[in-house]
């Protein structure tokens, strides 16, 4: 479900194409990821249930599947942010085996912006207990390398990116400019 020019973001399926590994609505293999934007807190925050399908040891997730949420939640939080990203380092610290078919809670947050990376942070949560998280240091991609690179093959929404992502910019702003007056 493309986002119209304009707009601001509040899933990420707005954001990325319908073959996404994470979120992607028409990739049989997707993990569809709801990944939220809390308008509030200028964070990710969603729950999510592990199937069979991501199984590591009887009854558990495996860790490939954990990471691919947090990454997900994690890079989608940028875009929500105005940001197209690469993944420049991924840390992840498994505190406990995560089940299978139970409500988790997943949240990504912006921990730190430099001139041509960002930082985040996400957690899986089972009710209160922290299970999984992890650090990215992500790479800024500029917009004029992301038009020359996927513009005309299908890769990517055609549309003009800088509008695209500007909203979210803007929004952006204004949630750092309210957090900053809250505190």
């Amino acid at each position: 479900m493309p986002l119209p020019i304009g707009k601001t973001s509040s899933v990420g399926q707005e954001l990325h194409h319908d073959n996404c590994f994470g979120c992607g609505a028409l990739n049989r293999y997707s993990f569809h990821i709801p990944s939220t934007f809390d308008e509030k807190t200028g964070e990710v925050d969603f729950t999510y249930q592990l199937r069979r399908e991501h199984e590591g040891a009887p009854g558990h997730a495996h860790g490939g599947a954990l990471a691919v949420i947090l990454d997900e939640a994690q890079g989608v939080l940028c875009h929500h942010l105005g940001y197209f990203v690469m993944t420049d380092g991924f840390s992840v610290k498994y505190h406990k085996a995560t089940p299978l078919y139970k409500d988790l809670r997943i949240h990504a947050k912006l921990t730190s912006a430099r001139s041509k990376r960002l930082y985040t942070k996400a957690s899986i949560y089972l009710a209160d207990e922290l299970l999984v998280e992890s650090k990215i240091k992500w790479y800024i991609i500029p917009v004029r390398l992301i038009e020359r690179r996927f513009s005309g093959n299908g890769s990517a929404p055609q549309l003009e990116l800088k509008n695209f992502l500007e909203p979210n910019r803007q929004r952006a702003k204004e949630i750092r400019r309210r957090l900053r007056l809250s505190k």
